[in-house]
Formats: structure tokens, sequence, C-alpha cells
């Protein structure tokens, strides 16, 4: 794994040192100097070489494919040899006419015909096309060959009904030529160009697709286009979609994603135009660059059902290193949707490079991290991310903002790309006449509300991270008190955790001209508050000590208190109606206290706690929200699908926290109440919080007023949505509304199950009737009706949702899932030659994995089919079927809430409970990416909610651990690490060994994912595992940092020696020999202890004790010798096993490459080098070593080396050698192993310089100040 630093500092933005001798992307792209500001590692200080000098970018961009007049022979060839097999086509363009001859078998005379797909099949399980060519054979038109061709399309690949999409797919065509470099560009050298002359992308390309094209100005164009292919060096400025030739390279592979994002019908278009263009390409650079543009537009939209299964397979069989990559990105973009802007200059880098993004985040605390991310990282996956890292529990309030150029923009913690929003700022810089390399964004991460029921206790890390984002807000005057007293108390706190109770009137000052408002410095003077801290802080803390964890959690709660509305969630809303009043164009805030609504003066106007409100619902635009007081009121904002969800979150875990209930009747008037001395008005407080009483008849409590307990019916009380004991105040607004509608009061456990029936009325499609049909209804008719929404055993002839029935390739598709559904849950037969797991896989989960809308369909379907449904055993298969549809996918909000009522009101139900867990798991951490595995089907068929699985430790012995559906791949690491006892976590990692290579498992990836994933493209297709070989978990020190040896005496024994062990044994180290002996006598003792039998076979045990190399420079009678005469010398003083080992580890951290990872490599590059070198990586850099002799010829730290490429068969590094910039080409076919461990140290140092790094906090930074 390797990596792309996003920093958005300009002191970061480095000239790239592009590799320009190795078989990666970033060879193809190199001269494109436009976009090549970049460099891989954050502390690289090396320019540009000089060598570029002043020479013709263009001249470079042809040289990294085919020369100029190469190319242009190579295109005339093709143009002039254009035949198709059964098809000879003759193109005229005389008087802007297109004609095309064709042989009787496939006449089509209408070459201007802008047709559909064909006709659907009517059957639901026809054979759909399987690969790209059997696509391209039934779909394209005119017979269009599937394989790489440099000539003019006369048509779209793929018919159009749009005349504008029909132009749009010929400039395509001409755009990704010219980005794979089959298509030379006009010499634009003599024009100026600056950055900003053009408008923003997304803009252009909607201009565009507003005018509207006659018949006549599509002729024009076709022969425009004829023209620019027969002379692709002429400047054309005419043409629709097509720009005159000035933009970068990024702003062209901006343009063609801009299209596919604005415009779904170019989706598939653009897709096949690179499939066909990736397939027998005989150019190294222009396929890297279609595979480089195919991962960008992987991430910014999916293809349609009609061609996704088709890309897949294509992805399947193509080229690992770069497919697998594509396949991941897609699967992300297919859950989270398509994005709303172009990839950013960053994006573009690290698809280049093929390296992954990291990402800077700020926090208040002065600390910065670097995450890493990709084009489908959501802000809410961004949070949760960080707060997994830092170990922050309460996670929901905290929020990620943007700053540029001093502004400040909220992205929350939804749906919302953090990757979309750094386009944005790339653009809007762009705009200001600078590249986007230079923009400077910031991304910060803070508190933006406090749930109702925060504890300061139970989060330590939080506090931390709160705490300092609240003192630095009084700093900087963003949170303010009403009296000076309160300051002087914060600032006295504030000094004691600082710099404890030690007086030092040098840092009082400071802290007081920084701490105070300036006002009142100028005012009273900087040594007046000097003596008032000092007083304070004699006072508070001289004879008192206070943990300082203790009093940050006061700090934190005094915050949630005195500025409540200062944390909240705020909304524009343009009108708030109900209860009497009526407003326009106010701002409604959300907060741990309940909701208010403030006017453009900020004062409150109406405040509404979370106590009194009963209801929560939700209209396309608009909130309706009802208290028990009888009052209603409507919001209507753009925003209220958000504020629906936290509003209801809120509600639901205040109820679910809450110890507090209230009588509702007298005990007298209830039967099942008789003996109990309550009265209506009481208040009753719960033992435990009601979430552990929601389930059951009886509450156990106590009456306040009485202080007796009882055990209370859950009918005669009602739970109070708070976790602070109500007021008396409270109570009787609430007995005062008992009296006047008790109804409304009824518990809401009692609710029957939650159907579709409503939603049904909103999103389902209407029945359609014809005239005949209407003057016959029956009865029978409109209760036949009544079921769209439950059990029905007959098929679907349409879907049911509206939105899904206006989408031609989704119509089919969706009945299709529909019968799947009802065939695995045995209410229709299964055809014989299909398997469960295939009918699951194939027409239920990769479906709805890929396309939102069907996944919306697809629920609803399967909760229509267990509304209702009089099969028990069809009811458990549906039951099934929805745990697993909870796990790779969510839908969006509003049926989530449907969703979550649909398993909440099932109570009776335990696989309705496991869809509630599993739902809140993946809406936090993420869905999974792939279908489930078969033995996850054995799992739900035997009620298994776990697995065992085994984790190889190199000590050689096993830890057996259990995973389930969404157990992760750093969730085992930790498990197995906590069972160790090993003091962390973090340098190790979990690697999948299967057909004899090693392949490192992604910490976030679920377990069942990366099997799947493995399946497709790590195991051979046709010939499976190798014998002898089926796939290993194995645990291993990746990082060797804070490896002293006897730090951690269970990683010496179980990692640290059974990994060097095998280093030392095959001579990489390159020890003296009375090191060898020693070390010999110590893996000895660390075997047999004190029994010195084994040595009397030296000749046996001798490969396993003394280096090899070493072991043939003497005889064996003479290392017997020495060896036992140094294991004898040591036998006074006998070491234990593990004693022995530290030892061993000891004497070999002196060697430079103790805790190296070792890779036998061939190298050609440097005639001073052997050809046969070892590469050796560790925390110290990376070690070029003599395989020969073992001598260290080179060591490179990190820093000097900014950039590498790796494929199948070769890795090359780029290195900085003094001024020079030289190049080390490596043949080997582990370069993913290398770039994964050269990523690991360096994203590692990265990381710990950005901890190190001078902060800002406490100092009024403008661009900081939130």
């Amino acid at each position: 794994m390797a990596f792309v630093l996003g920093q958005p500092d300009a002191a970061s933005a480095r000239k790239s040192i592009a590799v320009n001798e190795t078989r990666g992307p970033a060879t193809a792209f190199e001269p494109d100097d436009d976009d090549d500001m970049y460099s891989v590692s954050e502390y690289s200080t090396v320019g540009r070489s000089s060598k570029k000098g002043n020479h013709n970018d263009a001249d470079h961009y042809y040289k990294a494919t085919l020369s100029k007049s190469t190319l242009l022979e190579r295109l005339e060839s093709i143009t002039m040899d254009n035949t198709i097999p059964g098809k000879e086509i003759t193109m005229k363009t005389e008087n802007g006419q297109i004609k095309e001859d064709t042989s009787p078998e496939g006449s089509n005379d209408n070459t201007g015909d802008l047709g559909a797909f064909p006709p659907e099949p009517e059957d639901v399980y026809a054979p759909m096309p399987s690969s790209f060519t059997t696509f391209a054979q039934t779909r394209f038109q005119m017979k269009i060959p599937p394989t790489y061709c440099c000539a003019a399309l006369q048509q779209p690949l793929l018919p159009k009904q749009d005349k504008r999409d029909h132009l749009a797919s010929l400039s395509a065509w001409i755009m990704v030529l010219r980005i794979m470099g089959d298509l030379p560009e006009p010499d634009m050298s003599h024009i100026l160009q600056l950055p900003g002359d053009h408008p923003q992308v997304i803009s252009r390309v909607k201009e565009a697709f507003k005018k509207r094209y006659t018949k006549k100005e599509i002729e024009e164009a076709h022969k425009n286009y004829s023209e620019l292919f027969k002379n692709p060096m002429s400047e054309m400025t005419d043409l629709p979609f097509i720009s005159d030739g000035r933009e970068s390279m990024l702003e062209k592979v901006q343009y063609v994603c801009a299209m596919g994002i604005y415009r779904t019908d170019l989706r598939d278009e653009l897709y096949c135009q690179l499939c066909k263009q990736l397939t027998n390409n005989p150019s190294r650079n222009s396929m890297m660059r279609g595979w480089v543009l195919m991962m960008l537009l992987a991430g910014c939209f999916t293809p349609s059902e009609k061609f996704a299964p088709c890309f897949e397979t294509f992805l399947r069989d193509g080229p690992a290193e770069y497919a697998q990559k594509v396949d991941r990105i897609l699967r992300r973009t297919g859950l989270v949707g398509t994005r709303s802007f172009p990839p950013s200059w960053l994006e573009f880098q690290a698809a280049k490079n093929s390296k992954p993004i990291l990402i800077p985040i700020t926090f208040m605390n002065n600390d910065r991290l670097l995450l890493e991310v990709d084009a489908a990282s959501t802000v809410k996956e961004l949070c949760w991310q960080i707060c997994e890292m830092v170990d922050i529990k309460q996670k929901q309030g905290f929020s990620v903002y943007i700053c540029l150029q001093q502004k400040i923009s909220c992205l929350g913690h939804g749906l919302h790309r953090i990757l979309d929003a750094i386009s944005e700022c790339e653009q809007r810089t762009r705009e200001l006449g600078m590249k986007e390399s230079s923009a400077l964004w910031r991304l910060y991460f803070r508190k933006e509300y406090f749930t109702p029921w925060h504890d300061a206790k139970l989060d330590p890390a939080g506090t931390d991270v709160i705490y300092q984002q609240i003192m630095r807000g009084i700093s900087l005057g963003e949170y303010k008190c009403q009296n000076e007293d309160m300051y002087v108390l914060l600032g006295a706190q504030k000094y004691y955790l600082e710099y404890s109770d030690q007086i030092d009137e040098t840092q009082l000052d400071f802290l007081a001209k920084n701490w105070f408002p300036k006002i009142w410095i100028e005012e009273f003077g900087s040594g007046y508050f000097v003596k008032k801290v000092m007083d304070a802080v004699k006072t508070n803390f001289s004879k008192k000590q206070r943990s300082k964890e203790s009093i940050k959690m006061d700090i934190v709660t005094f915050a949630i208190d005195k500025w409540s509305l200062l944390f909240s969630r705020f909304y524009d809303a343009t009108k708030f109606v109900g209860a009497g009043v009526g407003w326009a164009d106010i701002i409604i805030g959300l907060s741990g206290k309940g909701m208010c609504v403030l006017d453009d003066g900020d004062a409150i106007r109406i405040q509404i706690p979370f106590y009194e409100m009963s209801k929560v619902k939700r209209t396309r635009q608009s909130v309706v929200l009802s208290t028990f007081k009888g009052e209603e009121y409507t919001i209507t904002t753009h925003h209220s699908e958000d504020l629906n969800r936290i509003l209801c979150s809120f509600l639901y875990g205040l109820r679910m926290r809450s110890r507090y209930a209230i009588v509702m009747l007298d005990s007298k008037q209830l039967e099942a109440a008789s003996g109990l001395n309550v009265v209506r008005g009481d208040l009753i407080i719960l033992d435990q919080p009601y979430e552990v009483f929601k389930h059951k008849d009886l509450y156990r409590g106590v009456c306040k007023r009485t202080g007796k307990s009882c055990d209370i019916p859950r009918d005669l009380v009602y739970i109070i949505q708070t976790v602070n004991e109500p007021t008396i105040d409270i109570l009787g607004m609430f007995v005062v509304q008992f009296q006047k509608d008790l109804a409304s009061f009824t518990s809401a456990d009692n609710e029957p199950p939650h159907t579709l029936q409503a939603y049904s009325r909103l999103h389902f499609r209407q029945a359609t009737e014809n005239p005949v049909s209407k003057l016959f209804k029956s009865s029978f008719k409109r209760d036949k009706n009544e079921t769209t929404w439950q059990f029905s055993k007959e098929s679907l002839k349409k879907p049911l949702l509206r939105r899904t029935i206006t989408r031609e390739d989704l119509k089919s598709v969706a009945c299709r899932c529909f019968t799947a559904i009802q065939q695995f849950m045995g209410d229709a037969s299964l055809k014989e030659d299909i398997t469960e797991k295939q009918l699951v896989t194939d027409f239920i989960i990769d479906p709805t994995r890929r396309n939102r809308y069907l996944r919306e369909e697809v629920f609803c379907q399967l909760m229509k089919q267990l509304t209702n449904n009089p099969d028990r055993s069809s009811e458990m298969r549906g039951w099934q079927l929805m745990m697993v549809l909870c796990t790779t996918g969510i839908p969006t909000n509003e049926l989530v809430d449907e969703l979550q009522k649909f398993f909440r009101t099932r109570k009776d139900s335990p696989a309705a409970h496991e869809c509630v867990s599993r739902l809140a798991t993946c809406s936090e951490q993420g869905c999974r990416h792939y279908s489930p595995q078969d033995i996850e089907f054995d799992m739900l068929a035997t009620k298994q909610p776990t697995i065992r699985i085994q984790i190889v430790i190199p000590d050689g012995t096993k830890q057996t651990v259990e995973v389930g559906a969404l157990t992760r791949i750093i969730d085992i690491k930790r498990e197995v690490c906590k069972r160790l006892d090993l003091r962390t976590s973090e340098e190790f990692s979990i690697v999948l060994c299967v057909n004899k290579k090693v392949h490192a498992l992604s910490p976030k990836s679920y377990y069942f994912d990366c099997l799947g994933h493995a399946d497709n493209f790590w195991i051979p297709r046709k010939h499976g595992y190798s014998s002898g070989t089926e796939p290993a978990l194995v645990i291993l020190k990746k990082i060797w940092v804070n490896s002293e040896p006897g730090i951690d005496s269970v990683a010496d024994s179980t990692f640290h020696f059974p990994q060097e062990l095998p280093n030392y044994i095959r001579g990489y180290h390159h020890c003296s020999v009375e090191d060898a002996i020693k070390l010999a006598a110590l893996v000895y003792r660390s075997r047999c202890g004190s029994d010195k039998g084994g040595l009397s076979q030296f000749s046996e045990i001798a490969s396993s004790l003394l280096p090899n190399p070493l072991l043939k420079t003497d005889s064996m009678e003479h290392w017997q010798e020495t060896v036992s005469k140094c294991y004898n010398d040591n036998d006074s003083v006998p070491l234990t096993s593990d004693a022995a080992k530290t030892e061993f580890l000891r004497i070999l951290s002196k060697q430079p490459t103790y805790g190296c990872v070792f890779f036998e490599v061939k190298q050609r590059t440097r005639k001073e080098y052997p050809k046969n070198i070892i590469v050796a990586i560790n925390m110290r850099g990376l070690h070029l070593i003599d395989a020969k002799t073992q001598k260290i010829l080179v060591t490179y730290d990190f820093q000097k080396i900014p950039n590498w490429a790796y494929d199948e068969d070769s890795l090359t590094l780029v290195i900085v050698e003094g001024s020079q910039t030289n190049k080390i080409l490596l043949e080997t076919q582990l370069g993913h192993n290398m770039d994964d461990v050269l990523m690991s140290y360096i994203g590692w140092l990265m990381n710990d310089q950005m901890r190190r790094k001078q902060g800002f906090s406490g100092y009024p930074i403008g661009e900081s100040h939130c």
C-alpha cells in the first residue's frame, strides 16, 4: 500500500519526480507539466529535474506513447483499412452526408437512426451478455468491433435517443483517445494560457447540453469529426463538446467524468469506449492511461444494470494490479452513489502514481492526523475513522469543516463526499487564477453538537478533544462568558492543566494576554488579571489535588449547559407554522436541550424541549412536529431529511436511556395494578434504563413519593424522554395533559407490527387500469389492490416504487429480483440448474449493491413478503435474506426509518433484532462490498452467528477467533493481540497466504470481503488453489518501531524472534563470526534449554543454528566445537528459553538490518552494483545488499525515495542523490509486497511528523477560526 499526500499548505506543494522508466501509470502521464507538481513524500524537497528545460510539452507527450509521425502513420493505416468481417463500410462525406454501404446480411440504411436498446426479453431469466465481447456483439451499433482502434467512430457504440448524447458520445471518443495518447493534439504552444481562463468544467458541460442541435448540425459535426481524424493537429474550435485543445490533461479527464456525472445515458458509452480501447491494446502506455481513466470514472459513477455484469467480468479477466483497484472503488461508488464533482487534482495524481490518498485533518488540540480516503469516502466515514483512531467513544455530534481563503463551511457528518468538497475548493482556486495544486484548503475536526445524553465521564479521549476546542474558542472569543469571575476560574483551570499548580508570573502573563478579551486587557492591564488568576489557582488547586481528567470533564459539562445554543446543528427554514405562529426565513437550532427557532438577529423565538415532543414525521420538504400539549408545528426546509433523522434519533435515544416514568392512572383504576400505592403524577425512578425493560410487562422501580420499590405494569406509566430527573413543573404539565387526552400517551411498545401501507401511498406506483376495468370494479379488485404492500404469491409485472418504474434499465431487473426473492423463500419454484448462492448473489445482492434505486426496491419487496406471511418456513427464509441485505446496502434515510420501525415492532423475532444491529453497524462502518460466501449461507441455514477461523502466529502456534458477517480485519487483529497480551496492535498486520503469495489485508475491510476479493483476483479462476496450499491467515509484525528487545517480552518470543530467525539463518544479516557463534548458541538454548544432547549430533542441526553462507566457510567440526564452547561458557548462569530469545534479539538489534523485510531481486540499472541484490526495508530506510557478501551497498532513508511504481514483474524506485534524481529498476514479482511495506513505514513516519508539527491553538489565525 502506498499513498498520495493531500497537503493543503503552500509549502508542501512540491514538484514531483515522476517515474518515467518504470511500467507504471505515472510513466505515461509524466510529461504533462500542468499536472505533475506532485511529490509522493511529504518531506521531499527536490524539484523537477532541470533536464526538461524549455522543451515543448506536446513533444514530450507524444513520446510517452508513440512518436508524432508514427502515430499519424498508424492512424492513417487504420483509417484506410477499417474492414469489419461480414460488413464492408465505405464512408462518403460529400455535401455533409455520411453514407454507409453494407452487405445484405447486416443492412441498416438509416445511419442517423438513434434508436434505443433492443427490447428486454420477457423471461426474467433470459440469458444476459456475460462478457464484454458478447455485449459488444449484441449491443454495439454498426457491428463495431470490441477491440482497440484509433479510427473515428461513425456512430456511438450504443444507441442514443437524444441528439446531444449522440454528439457527446463522439466527442467523448476523441477525448478518450487524446487522454490515452492515441490521438495527438493541436499545437497550442503559441497561445498563452492562464489558470482561470476557462469556466468550471461542470459549467461547460451543462452549457454544452443546453444547446439544441438540428439534423443539419449533426451532419456538419460528423463531417468535422472525420476531418479531425484526418488532420488531428489542426485547430478546430467549432466542434460540439470539443474545446480548443488548450486545457490540461486534468481538465480533459474532468470533462469526460463530468459528462458521465451529468448525463446518465452516457455512462455505459464511456465505459464501453474504455473497455474497447483496453482490449488488445498494443501500447503499454496507452493501456496504463486507460486504466487510470477507468479508475477515475469508477469513482464518479457506475455503469447501468445492462452493462454492469459484463463490466465486472471484464475486470476479473483484466490485469490484477489495475483491475482490482477499479473493482474496489466501483463497489464503493455503487453503495455511496454518483458524486457531484469531477475528480480533483489530488485524485488524478493518486491514480496516476498508483497511490492511495492521505489527507491531513486538524484537531482543535493542536494535533494533526493523516487519513487514507478514496473517491467514495463520505464525511460520515471520515468522522468514524477519526473517532476510531483517536479512540473517541461517543462519536455522534462530531463534524468535519473545510476552510478555503478564510471561509469555513461545515460538511457535517453525513453522506457528502469529502473529495467533492476538495474538488470544489480546487475549482474555486482555479477561478482565482491559480492552479488546482495551489488550493489552500484545510480540514478541521470539531464538536458540532452534543447529544442529550452526552456524558463526559464515559469518553476521556473525546472529552480531551472537546476541552481543547472550548479553551481555544474562549481565547478567540467564539465562546463568551458573562462575567469576569467565570473567565478567571476557567483561566485558572487552564493554567493548572497546562503548568500544574506551580506559579510562574511569566506564564501567567502570557496566559492573561491571550485569554481575556482585549478590551479588558486595555482597560485594566494584564497585571490585574495575572493576580486574579494566581489567587484562583491557589484557592482551588493548592490544597485540593484533582485529576486533570476530572477538571476537563467539568469544563465540558459546563459548556454543554452554558453554550448549548453554540453547540447546535442549524438549519435554514423557509417557513415555521403552528400553534398560532407563522414565521418565514428563520433558523432552526437543534442542540442537546431541545429545538429552538431563531430570527435573523439570533434571538430565540420559541424553544421546545425534547420531553414535550410526542411525534415527528417527514414529508418531502418539511418536518411535522407534534407535542403532548396538542400543538403541531410544520417546518419547511431543504434539509428536512437530516432534521428528521437527528430529531428521531434524539427522541428514540432519550427514551431508551431514560430511567424516569410518570404514572398515568391511579393504581385503583387498573386491575393489573391493584395493591400498588401509586397515583396519577407519581414519578417512578426505574432501577435500570428503559432499554432493559422495553420487552417486559413489569418495570422495576422506586416511587419517589413513597420511597418504596415496586413492580409497575407497563400500561400504567409513561416513559419520559429525558436523562435528567424531571422537575415538579414538568410532572404537572404531564398530569394536565393526562386529563385532557390520555390516549396520546399510549405506549409505543403496544404498536402493531409496522407495515408499508402508509409508505406505499406516497412512493408505490399507482395501479394502472383501462376504462373497461374501471367499469367492472368489484370488491375483489379492491382487495387485490390493497395487497401491494403485503405478502403475495403472484409475481410482479412491474416494479413497486415509482422511482424504479421510470427507469427503463431497471424495470425487468426489479421484477427479476422479486422472482428470485420468491424462489429463495420457497414461494416459487427454483430452476434445477441454479444454486441458492447463485440465485441470491446474481439476482438479488449484486443488483442492489450496484444501484441505489434497486436497493430500495428490493428492501420494499422483501418487507412486503414478510408482512402477513402465512407460511412460517417462508417467513424464516425471508428474514435470513433480510439479514444478508442489511449487510450489503443501506437505503435512503426515509426508507431506513420505515425499515427500523419494521424491525423494532417485531419484538418476538430474533432475526429482526439482528437486522437492527447489522443496520447500525453498517451505518457506522460501511457496508459489505462482496456478496456472502458459501460458508455464510451455511451459517444462516444453521442459525450460527459466527464461525471459527485460525490465525497463524509466527512462533508456530495458532489462535482461534470467531468471525461473523461484519467482522473486520482490524477486529481480528485486536482480538489476537489482546489474547497474547501485546502492548499495542498498531504495528502488526494480517496477511493472506495463498498460492505461494502473500497479500496484506486492509484493516478496515471485512473478513468475508477479503475472501471474496481473493476469489476474484488472487486465486486463478481455472486452477484454484495450488496443491497443499490452502489459504492461511497469518499475523506478522510489519512496522518495526518500538521493537527494542526486552520492552515487550511477549512480542519478543512470539513475533520478533521467529520472524528474525529465518533472516539470520539465510544470512541476510551481515554478522561477524563471533556474533554468529553467540547467536547459534542462543538459538540452541531457546529450543533445548539445558539439554546438551543435541550438540552431539551437530551436523543435523547446524543448518538451523548458523547462517547458511557462513556454514560453508569452515568444517562442521570447527563449528561444533566453537558453538559448544560458547554454549558451555554461558552454562554457569543458564538462560530460560524466552531470555535466550531476548538476548538473541539484543545482539541482532545492533545490525542496521534488524527488523527488515528482505526481497531477493535483480537489477541492471547500476553497473557498480551486482546483478543479484537483496532489498531490505526497515525503520532506517531502504537498503541495497550484495546477495553474495551480505554487505550493505547503500542505504536510502525514506526522504530520498519520493516516488516508486510497480507492476507484476518489476518495481522502479525514484532515488534522490544530492542534486540528481535517478531511477533503479528492480526485477521482482513481489512488487506489491515491497509497495505495501514502503507505504506502511512512510505512512507511519508522516503521521509521526504530523503529530510533532507546531500547532496553532490559542492564536487568532483567521483561516483556523471556526
